[in-house]
């Protein structure tokens, strides 16, 4: 209902889009790449909340501070391609990263910041590409369970055509809703908008489902072992008015990852690095370097 008459992501679409396109074998990828050359290269991935827009109060000051920063779209956010395939997988998503790393040729080790499901996806990618990653920021990150994830509409979103026909009679409005990912209506008001621009374009429902049909929300703890078992330096924040990732997940990643450094953001949630950059980014660009 709400796909019909949408345009698809095409070169000339995109021609008219900020930003740089890549094509991998998953599809196009939809990315920025900033700062000096010879910076410390770092990868900021993005969770399912919002596309890399949310890191747009994180690249600037991560860049001032002598960093190399490439951020960009996961596939089926975003300007990325939403691949038309029945579930998006960890392997989809690894695949996606490292192939976009070199194909712009930034050398490995890397550190790589990932937010909510991002933090799964580059913790899936450190473990499964040892050597590869450097240092590991985990902001508000996906671990083993998140609020909403066994309720009724996440039962019926991963069932076969029932999962479509749910899907189809949610507005874009609401997709696009960050009321439980941000506190501040100021940044709601900067941000959502940002995030709708991504509905404008065919195929956003059928990227959700696939996500959500995939194995990249199921317990990524395997994961985190792998990063534990490399000595990778980690660090932690989550804000304790996060509304999706509750704090007994983080106390359990906290436990499996007892060397992780973690700092409690408080009164921030789910999106506190774009909520609170002047409380984060320092924390971060300290960890960095």
């Amino acid at each position: 209902m709400f796909e019909i008459g949408k345009p698809d992501l095409t070169p000339e679409a995109r021609e008219e889009l900020p930003g740089s396109f890549v094509e991998l074998s998953g599809g196009v990828t939809h990315y920025e790449l900033r700062g000096e050359a010879g910076g410390r290269n770092v990868v900021l991935i993005h969770g399912n909340a919002a596309p890399y827009v949310t890191w747009d109060n994180t690249v600037g000051d991560l860049c001032d501070a002598g960093f190399r920063v490439l951020r960009y779209d996961v596939f089926g956010h975003g300007f990325s391609d939403r691949p038309r395939l029945r579930t998006y997988t960890t392997q989809l998503y690894n695949t996606q990263l490292a192939e976009l790393v070199a194909r712009l040729d930034i050398p490995s080790p890397i550190r790589v910041v990932g937010t909510s499901q991002g933090g799964s996806i580059g913790a899936c990618f450190a473990s499964m590409h040892p050597g590869k990653v450097e240092k590991l920021a985990l902001l508000s990150p996906f671990f083993d369970d998140f609020e909403g994830s066994s309720g009724v509409i996440a039962t019926l979103a991963k069932a076969p055509f029932v999962g479509e026909v749910v899907f189809q009679l949610v507005p874009d409005a609401k997709i696009s809703d960050l009321s439980e990912r941000l506190a501040s209506a100021d940044k709601r008001a900067i941000l959502e908008p940002q995030v709708a621009e991504q509905m404008r374009f065919r195929g956003k429902r059928r990227a959700i489902l696939a996500n959500w049909r995939g194995d990249a929300l199921t317990d990524a703890t395997p994961c985190y072992k792998g990063v534990k078992a490399q000595g990778i330096p980690t660090l932690l924040t989550w804000g304790s008015q996060d509304k999706l990732l509750t704090g007994d997940s983080m106390s359990r990643l906290r436990d499996l990852l007892p060397a992780i450094e973690y700092h409690e953001i408080e009164g921030a949630s789910h999106l506190a690095h774009y909520e609170f950059p002047d409380r984060i980014n320092p924390i971060l660009i300290h960890f960095l370097k």
